[in-house]
């Protein structure tokens, strides 16, 4: 059963985004844009007032938001854009083809996954990937983030890879070049079944401004991902991060 929501917090936070449009507002101002009863807006912005997050400005009966206001919007970065913007357009892919995506962005020495479709995919290898950690070099979005960011960003990243190694090296770094100049040329990277996983995955770049913001990835059984199913998936991938790519542009101009 849906909980009908709190009309005390719905009206605050209707007070709040009026006040947002303007420096300085009056109790009569907010009163007719909002269309709340004035002694509702009065013991809200009391409220509001007492907790730091308005000021009244002296005798003049006017109110203005402080510096405050922007602590409520630390915890949403650009990733969190990327996922808002990127997650229904990864599951009306997953809806159309039935195969899960997902989308995962940089931490650190690797990549984690923000979002995942598996939840919605009738023919999911997992029940879900969201908040894994995946490595730079052993998996498809690890690669293909590694491929497609700058050369000075890379460079910073293989330096942080070494360092957390045991032995101060990265395993097979001589075929490291290579590898991720094959993954650029092709457009896409590859994680075949292994020992760990019995999955297999798929991963493109979502590139903006010539910076990866994300990479996005289809997985399935393992045997499933044959050339066949890279060709016909991959484009749609691609199409896919540049709609997320889009869509994350546009927001950011708003």
């Amino acid at each position: 059963m849906t909980e009908d929501p709190i009309r005390a917090i719905a009206r605050a936070l209707l007070l709040l985004r009026t006040m947002n449009t303007r420096q300085k507002s009056s109790l009569h101002d907010l009163h007719l844009q909002t269309g709340l009863a004035k002694s509702t807006i009065f013991r809200i912005l009391r409220t509001l007032q007492h907790e730091g997050y308005v000021r009244a400005e002296g005798d003049a009966g006017l109110y203005r938001l402080t510096a405050k206001i922007q602590e409520l919007s630390a915890g949403y970065t650009e990733k969190s854009l990327v996922v808002d913007v990127g997650s229904p357009l990864a599951l009306r892919v997953t809806r159309d083809i039935q195969w899960p995506l997902a989308i995962g962005t940089l931490e650190g020495d690797a990549v984690v996954v923000r979002y995942s479709t598996m939840p919605y995919s009738p023919i999911a290898v997992h029940a879900t990937t969201l908040g894994q950690r995946l490595g730079l070099l052993d998996t498809a979005m690890g690669r293909a983030y590694l491929a497609f960011c700058g050369e000075v960003e890379r460079s910073a990243l293989i330096q942080l890879l070494r360092a957390a190694s045991l032995s101060g090296q990265i395993e097979d770094e001589v075929h490291l070049d290579a590898d991720l100049q094959l993954v650029r040329h092709q457009g896409y990277a590859v994680r075949l079944p292994n020992a760990r996983r019995s999955s297999a995955t798929v991963a493109v770049p979502v590139m903006h401004r010539d910076k990866v913001i994300a990479t996005l990835c289809l997985t399935t059984f393992g045997q499933s991902l044959t050339r066949a199913v890279i060709a016909r998936y991959v484009p749609m991938l691609q199409t896919t991060a540049q709609d997320i790519a889009t869509a994350y542009g546009n927001r950011l101009a708003d």
